[in-house]
């Protein structure tokens, strides 16, 4: 994927689309006229592939120039309140889509992590609003859809929600449909200075417990090094990230990267428990004016944290170049080894 926003790189296909709601959300006297007419469901030619497959640049570029938020920046803005609207890109449940079932009412529902854990996300809509014969099959069951949409009520049990449009998000261009999120993602040897990390070696479980002795200060000064950065910044409370640098090779292209390090101090699976106060490391990482985010630890990177930086970095894309890098302790392993800074294994001595 190339280093454009979301807007010129995404597709948003629909399965679900309120044309009422998305016309007073788009202003109706810029849009071409067989789209208007779909939207008004006046008779038109093709209005199902428009609904389907056009609508959603439009409102692929309302969310950019709105500069709308996933759930967890409203959480950590204290924001989660009826009528703000959001985006969601991930796992949910479909109930109600059932041929058999005559009931109008549909639902999208899904569990939520930190920092909204403990609620439950409900989209709520109506059959009438399915666009195409694909949603009944798409949308059912346990399921990963793209849904745009504003929040109706909120109790302390669920965050509920209906949705302007509800489909695929996905790489424009691709032959087959590539998440678009999934696109964001960059392996840590993708970046040039890391090319040589060693690939080929992964520690066992009693070696990789030395990973609890190995210092982040360590870990840090060998990015550093490996940057070309001459100094090492010190640590510091109020940081947006441990290190930021103009330095990473992507593809051929100079980026800027910010870093969130974690040693051995937190020596388990990583959870927002462990990115500060209300997990907020990970919200004040992104608000830095970065191209690549890389989230290091010593140890593996746990769903939940690795959730709510996809869905920061989904974020990014609609308004800027956005890649995300996860560098897990294995990862990290890798990379100290291939550069001498790995512990050297104990030799037994022998008797005389």
């Amino acid at each position: 994927m190339s280093a454009n926003t979301a807007v010129a790189t995404a597709r948003l296909s629909a399965f679900y689309l309120s044309r009422d709601r998305v016309l007073s959300l788009l202003e109706p006297q810029r849009l071409p006229g067989h789209v208007l007419a779909a939207l008004q469901g006046r008779d038109e030619a093709m209005a199902t592939a428009i609904l389907s497959n056009v609508v959603g640049s439009y409102l692929l570029n309302a969310i950019a120039s709105g500069s709308v938020k996933t759930l967890q920046q409203l959480a950590f803005e204290d924001a989660v309140r009826p009528g703000a609207v959001f985006i969601y890109d991930g796992h949910c449940y479909g109930k109600g889509f059932a041929y058999r079932n005559k009931s109008p009412a549909l639902t999208l529902t899904e569990k939520l992590d930190e920092p909204l854990e403990g609620r439950n996300l409900i989209f709520e809509f109506a059959k009438d609003g399915l666009v195409n014969a694909t949603a009944y099959t798409r949308m059912a069951g346990s399921t990963r859809l793209f849904a745009f949409g504003y929040i109706t009520h909120v109790d302390s049990d669920n965050i509920r929600a209906a949705p302007y449009i509800v489909g695929d998000l996905v790489e424009a261009g691709a032959g087959l449909p590539v998440p678009f999120a999934q696109g964001l993602e960059l392996q840590p040897d993708e970046i040039a200075q890391f090319a040589g990390m060693d690939r080929g070696w992964s520690p066992g479980k009693a070696e990789f417990d030395q990973m609890r002795n190995i210092p982040e200060s360590t870990v840090k000064e060998l990015i550093c090094n490996l940057l070309g950065e001459v100094e090492v910044p010190a640590d510091w409370g109020g940081e947006e990230s441990d290190l930021f640098s103009c330095n990473l090779m992507v593809g051929g292209d100079r980026m800027t990267g910010a870093f969130l390090l974690k040693g051995p101090a937190k020596f388990h699976p990583m959870t927002p428990r462990d990115l500060g106060k209300n997990g907020d490391q990970l919200y004040r990482l992104f608000n830095t004016p970065a191209q690549v985010f890389v989230v290091q630890h010593c140890h593996s990177i746990g769903p939940a944290v690795r959730k709510t930086a996809e869905a920061f970095a989904l974020n990014r894309a609609f308004i800027a170049p956005c890649r995300l890098v996860f560098l897990d302790g294995w990862a990290t392993a890798q990379l100290l080894r291939a550069h001498g800074r790995w512990p050297k294994p104990k030799t037994r001595s022998t008797a005389a």
